[in-house]
């Protein structure tokens, strides 16, 4: 299973936001990231990267 740890661009760095993340979608323009354990994490935000094989992704708030 892979999981990831989502960062929040802030300030030009990244900051963890939620870790654990099984899956992402998005609804009514927002990102809505769900760990492991079931819990939603909603941000008003753009995906900035993505990857897999290191297991994060970057975000950047709206």
């Amino acid at each position: 299973m892979c999981l990831s740890t989502v960062y929040a661009i802030r300030n030009e760095k990244p900051e963890p936001l939620c870790r654990n993340i099984a899956s992402v979608r998005t609804q009514d323009g927002k990102l809505i990231f769900t760990d492991i354990m079931g819990i939603p994490t909603v941000v008003d935000a753009a995906i900035e990267r993505i990857d897999l094989m290191d297991n994060y992704i970057w975000i950047r708030e709206k």
